[in-house]
């Protein structure tokens, strides 16, 4: 019986996979499709380049396209550390990969960020700090594995030649990236307004994405905002470091270009016992001053208030003048290398090698002329014990002149006052005039000078004396 039943069963089965096999042979093979079939196409649109990549196996058929739009980025200036040019997509599009060509001029770009259809910010690795591209050499993005729609692009970049361009390449597996470039910044005609009041701070403190900004922990760094959060954060990337920082926006503190009195490029006097001039590098907006030193590869970071910005005067005395400073023992001639809003001035005296920093209230400029005195004038400097004559060098603001005697090789410093000048006549005493001493010698007079004094030579003696013009008769 049992034998029966497995007989009558494996009957009904071997005529039910007979049937199958006829039913699967009527459909046509893999081998078959698009000997008669079309698989309808999406249409393309004008003047995009679109790629199609197919993908066969024995079992599978899948067909992906890519769309790549183009855009030109004209005019990259030369402004260090590069400026932010903006390419707006007209539809938000998933983005594959990108590429960047150099034209006209060598370019760097500094940093590509994609700006997100959500509203956040997503950089693109491989072109932070790329190497410089030199003329009609491509920067690829490599896969950007993004999954979210892109609505604009940000490049910042700086050309390293003369201006230079951008060509600009966006792939997407959703249609063509139709794209805008913002053109380079141009400056519009404005009415002259008066200058602002001292110590109104010139530009917003407000901390925006791509500001440069300087957090302070104790010590002092500089890095790029690269992304805001509603929260009151910030990341931020600082030179040197592989990971951004989360950062509280109070503690940042924004890079500007000028803040009361002081811009960046000002010369600076610091004086903290010792004197050191230097330059701002960088201005911040909470009164933090980045000078550079020379001598000094750091930069450091200083209060504005300890500063003294260079000016081209200070009182009376300005920047390339020649002075005298008396320190009591002396005096010392130099010239005025830079004057600070102080007062200080930098002085580089004569025979000495090291700058010297002192008030301007404690320093005489040189003039043209004193009474009558200037450089040139032969002078008679009578001391009590004897007569000099000599030529003035330099005179000053007070009445000092500075002296070359004959026969001496150092100056001497001697008040005006205390001169006679050599002059053609003196109370009817005239150079070459005959005349008489007490009634009995009789000389030739060879100079007359406005102290009252002439050099006689006197008949039958050898050399000639200095004599009172009030003693002396034609």
């Amino acid at each position: 019986m049992k034998r029966r039943l497995i007989a009558t069963v494996l009957a009904t089965l071997s005529m039910m996979q007979n049937a199958h096999a006829d039913i699967i042979s009527d459909l046509p093979g893999f081998d078959d499709v698009g000997g008669g079939m079309e698989f309808p196409q999406p249409p393309q649109e004008q003047g995009a380049d679109t790629t199609t990549t197919t993908t066969s196996s024995t079992a599978t058929s899948t067909v992906q396209r890519q769309y790549t739009g183009e855009v030109q980025v004209r005019e990259i200036s030369r402004k260090k550390d590069g400026e932010i040019r903006r390419i707006t997509l007209a539809e938000a599009l998933t983005l594959q990969n990108m590429e960047i060509k150099g034209r006209n001029a060598r370019v760097k770009i500094h940093e590509v960020t994609l700006i997100l259809a959500n509203g956040q910010r997503s950089d693109v690795r491989e072109y932070r700090n790329a190497a410089v591209l030199e003329i009609n050499t491509t920067a690829s993005s490599g896969n950007l594995n993004l999954n979210q729609k892109v609505a604009a692009i940000e490049i910042r970049a700086e050309s390293y030649g003369g201006i230079s361009e951008l060509s600009v390449k966006a792939v997407s597996d959703l249609g063509v990236p139709r794209m805008t470039a913002q053109g380079p910044a141009v400056a519009q005609p404005v009415t002259p307004t008066a200058p602002p009041a001292p110590g109104r701070t010139e530009e917003s403190a407000t901390v925006r994405v791509g500001d440069k900004v300087l957090f302070d922990n104790g010590s002092s760094y500089v890095g790029t905002v690269k992304e805001i959060f509603m929260s009151g954060k910030a990341r931020v990337s600082f030179p040197g470091y592989s990971q951004d920082s989360i950062l509280d926006l109070k503690d940042l503190a924004r890079s500007v270009n000028c803040q009361a009195t002081q811009c960046v490029g000002d010369r600076v006097l610091f004086d903290n016992g010792n004197q050191y001039v230097g330059m701002i590098s960088m201005v911040f907006a909470n009164g933090v001053r980045q000078v550079k030193f020379p001598g000094y590869s750091e930069p450091s970071f200083i209060k504005a208030q300890k500063l003294t910005k260079s000016a081209q005067c200070a009182g009376s005395v300005c920047v390339g003048e020649r002075i005298i400073f008396n320190n009591g023992s002396g005096n010392y001639l130099g010239r005025v290398t830079e004057i600070y809003a102080d007062g200080t001035a930098k002085i580089k005296f004569e025979g000495y090698s090291e700058y010297s920093f002192i008030k301007t209230s404690r320093l005489v400029k040189v003039v043209s002329s004193v009474k009558g005195y200037s450089g040139g004038t032969r002078v008679l400097f009578n001391n009590g014990s004897g007569y000099y004559v000599g030529t003035v060098r330099e005179v000053f603001a007070d009445g000092t002149a500075s002296i070359k005697f004959d026969g001496y090789s150092d100056l001497s410093f001697i008040k005006v006052d205390r001169l006679g000048r050599q002059a053609d006549c003196h109370k009817n005493i005239c150079t070459g005039n005959r005349v008489i001493l007490n009634g009995q010698y009789a000389g030739t007079v060879r100079s007359v000078y406005t102290n009252g004094y002439a050099l006689v030579k006197y008949d039958g003696y050898s050399d000639a004396s200095y004599t009172d013009v009030s003693r002396l008769s034609k």
